[in-house]
Order: structure tokens, then sequence, then C-alpha cells
């Protein structure tokens, strides 16, 4: 899977959350990608959840500094959340993870179009090419499906 995210030029890859009170980290690589799921594996985490963006797609992506309740938060006040109307959402359960199976999807325009006014730090909907966010979307669920099947998953 690693490697279809990054079939193609320019993908930007990152926690879709950071650690609390950290940057989010951004991956440049398959390996990269991978040594990072299997340190969170080894670490006892269930999954992977990433943000995924091409340049083809347009619209905006940047990781955006969100406040945490300390009261909440063990005294931990902020992290950092990739988002944005096309942004692809990878959810890769890890081997020994129990949970839903993996995942990925976006935003549609139409939902797009639907909340922007709730939320307007994401930008306007029709600044992303819907049609470059829905062929990535579908390229990347066809892979994972493939990688599903050859391990018996689906």
């Amino acid at each position: 899977m690693a490697e279809a995210i990054f079939a193609k030029p320019g993908a930007a890859v990152a926690q879709a959350y950071s650690e609390a009170e950290r940057e989010a980290l951004h991956f440049h690589s398959p390996a990269e990608l991978c040594a990072y799921a299997a340190k969170l594996e080894a670490e006892g985490d269930s999954c992977v959840l990433l943000a995924v963006y091409y340049p083809d797609m347009a619209g905006h992506f940047a990781p955006r500094r969100i406040a945490l309740d300390p009261a909440q938060c063990d005294g931990l006040t902020y992290r950092y959340v990739c988002e944005g109307w096309g942004v692809i959402r990878v959810y890769l359960r890890l081997s020994s993870g129990k949970g839903p199976d993996s995942n990925v999807g976006a935003n549609s325009q139409k939902r797009a179009e639907k909340w922007q006014r709730h939320y307007p730090e994401f930008g306007p909907a029709d600044a992303w090419d819907w049609d470059a966010v829905g062929r990535h979307e579908r390229r990347l669920i066809r892979v994972l499906k493939q990688v599903a099947a050859q391990e018996g998953l689906s």
C-alpha cells in the first residue's frame, strides 16, 4: 500500500493527527512510511491514519494547529491535524490491530459544498480538482482491495 501511495509524483503524505504538542510527521518514501508503521506496531498501536494529497488535486493541504482542552488532555494544549476538502484519508490497520478494516476515503464535491460554510478554515470547495481527487481515491481503494485479497482479508 505504501508503494501505491507514493506511486504518483509529488505525493504529500502526513499523519492525519499529530501526537499532542508535536508537529505532524511527513513521509517522503514508502520505506519511511513502512518504518513508521513498524515502529507503531512495535509500540502496540493498532493502526496508522494518514492524510494524502497530490498536487493535481489543487486545493489546500497543510497541517493546522488545533487547541486541546488541557483539563481533558492531561495538561496538553495543542496538536496538528492535516485536513482539507479533498484530502484523502488512508486508515491502515496494522497486522496485530483489532477494530475496523483498512480503508481509503475522501469527501465528495457535493459533501464539501454542503459543509463548507461550517468549516471556512478549509477554504472554498471549488478550489479542488474533484476529478483528480476521485481518480486518486479510486486508485488507492483498488490497491487496498488487491492487498486485502492477497492477504485473505476480503
